[in-house]
Formats: C-alpha cells, sequence, structure tokens
C-alpha cells in the first residue's frame, strides 16, 4: 500500500487486497464524502443502496469515505459496511484531507464504469441514477451528468451555473447582488431549469450530485487536489470543456438536497474563508475568467 493510505482505515474489506485498483471495472461505484455528517448520512447511504438494489447493477460499490469526523460518523458508516460487506467499504482517515482529494482516492482505489458522487445530505430514488446514466451514454464527449437538485420543501436550487468571472465575484461578496446586477449584470444562473424538460448542455454543476464517466475520470483525473473546499467542482467542470467534453443538466433526474449554506450564514467564519481562498486559486488559475 502506498503512502498516501497510511492514513486511512478500511472497514470490513475481507480478505480484499486495499491496493490501488481494488477491483477490475466494475458498473457503478458510488461515492460519499462525510465529515461529521451524522445527522444526514444514513439516509444518503440507504439511498444508494436502494439504487443498487432495484437496478440489479452486475456489481457496484458504496464507498463512506470518512475525512476524521467528530461525530458519529464512523459508527454509522461502520453499521452499514458490516451489514453489506459486499456493497460497501467504508474508509476512516484521521486526518481532514478534503472533499476533492477524499473523492479522488476513492477513484484511484476502484477502476469503475462511472461514479456517481453523492453528497452526505442527498437522497434520490432509483430512477433518478438510471436516468442520469442514460444522460451521460447519450454521446461519447458527455463526461458529467447532473440532476435537478430540489431543496425538502420541493422548492429549486440552483444548482447549475455559468462560469463566473472574477468581476462578477468581487462586486458580488462586497456589495451585494442588487448593487452587482445595476454595475455588472451576469447571469449567473441558467433560468430555463425550472421549465426544462429535456436534457441541455451548461457550464458546470455542483458537486453535491453528479454522474461521471469512468472512462474520462481515467482519462483526466477528477478534482483538482489545490482546492481543499468548494471551487473543486467549477474547476472540474471547466477543465472538461478544456478537453472537448460536455457537462449535461437532466431535469428529469430529480433529487433532493438538505442543503445549508455554511459558507454565507456569516461574513466571518472559516468556511467563508475557505470560499474565498478556493475562487482566488481558481480565477489566478483561470485567467481567461478575469472579466
Amino acid at each position: 500500500m502506498s503512502k498516501a493510505w497510511k492514513s486511512v482505515k478500511f472497514l470490513n474489506c475481507g480478505e480484499v487486497d486495499v491496493s490501488p485498483p481494488l477491483l477490475d471495472k466494475i458498473e457503478m461505484t458510488f461515492v460519499i464524502v462525510s465529515y461529521n455528517s451524522s445527522s444526514t448520512l444514513e439516509k444518503s447511504i440507504r439511498a444508494c443502496l436502494k439504487a443498487v438494489r432495484t437496478n440489479h447493477y452486475r456489481s457496484s460499490r458504496i464507498v463512506v469515505y470518512d475525512n476524521a469526523s467528530l461525530d458519529n460518523s464512523p459508527d454509522i458508516i461502520n453499521q452499514y459496511a458490516n451489514e453489506h460487506p459486499n456493497v460497501v467499504l467504508g474508509i476512516l482517515d484521521n486526518q481532514n484531507i478534503g472533499f476533492g482529494r477524499a473523492n479522488n482516492r476513492v477513484v484511484q482505489l476502484l477502476c469503475s464504469k462511472s461514479y456517481l458522487l453523492v453528497n452526505p445530505d442527498v437522497t434520490f430514488e432509483p430512477a433518478v441514477v438510471t436516468r442520469l446514466r442514460e444522460t451521460l451514454e447519450l454521446h461519447p464527449n458527455i463526461a458529467i451528468a447532473c440532476p435537478k437538485l430540489l431543496y425538502l420543501d420541493h422548492t429549486l436550487q440552483p444548482s447549475v451555473r455559468r462560469f463566473p468571472t472574477f468581476t462578477y465575484f468581487v462586486l458580488l461578496n462586497l456589495f451585494g447582488s442588487r448593487f452587482q446586477e445595476k454595475l455588472y449584470p451576469f447571469g449567473y444562473y441558467y433560468e430555463e431549469i425550472g421549465f426544462a424538460d429535456q436534457p441541455f448542455e451548461v457550464d458546470w454543476g455542483i458537486g453535491a450530485m453528479m454522474l461521471l464517466s469512468g472512462d474520462y475520470v481515467r482519462k483526466f483525473g477528477l478534482f483538482d487536489e489545490r482546492y481543499f473546499l468548494y471551487f473543486e467542482d467549477v474547476s472540474l467542470c471547466l477543465h472538461a470543456r478544456e478537453n472537448g467534453f460536455r457537462v449535461i443538466f437532466d431535469p428529469k433526474a430529480i433529487a433532493f438536497h438538505e442543503y445549508q449554506r455554511a459558507s454565507s450564514k456569516s461574513r466571518f467564519s472559516y468556511l467563508r474563508l475557505q470560499h474565498m481562498i478556493s475562487a482566488f486559486k481558481f480565477f489566478l488559475n483561470h485567467r481567461q475568467l478575469l472579466y
């Protein structure tokens, strides 16, 4: 096992060699990265299990990677890994390595036809996975398929967006949306997601739930690990476009997101600081989006 895996504990691996890659190519890998997510984690794991059973995948794995949670998330992961040893793999890290890096480790570990990234606060029905897979397979140049996300009260979350510019980001965060719109009108959100009934191409979708082509990931990689938290999904989708691939939003694939916008609850907070740091890294790396 490489040094990169020395900090983690694998739950219920049995006799399986955990030196990457863990398995030959499998049908689908569900990836959940948790951090103090015990209030919602169990529902997300159950949604993944239901999809595996209902869709009768020939082979699949549900991997839950915990970033050193201080709540009882590790206990929940251990429970499901023991109850479903042929499907659920739990990985406990003793340090928080970040959202993107944790997802990358899972992708390096398992060779899969596709990867469904699922936040620990997202739930869905099995038909959503089937629909996203059909969308992903519409054309070989589709790298990512994104569902429509609803809040628990069934209102729409603007989960697919246009690539932001540095000017838009600075004005919005310094002066608020009203002043930003007057000074620098910018259509960040796709208004048509509320009434569209057919899949269409978008710039990027949030990483709360997305299905990725395994072939694309093996060729170009997943997340840029320079982003500890936030903007890794924007960067992923931008790189897909630069590599000649598309991101598709499917309004008929509907999932529910128990979303709390932690980074904007307070003007000064650790998460808001992480959001700002990642944003400036993003714009430094993509200077074509300055204006």
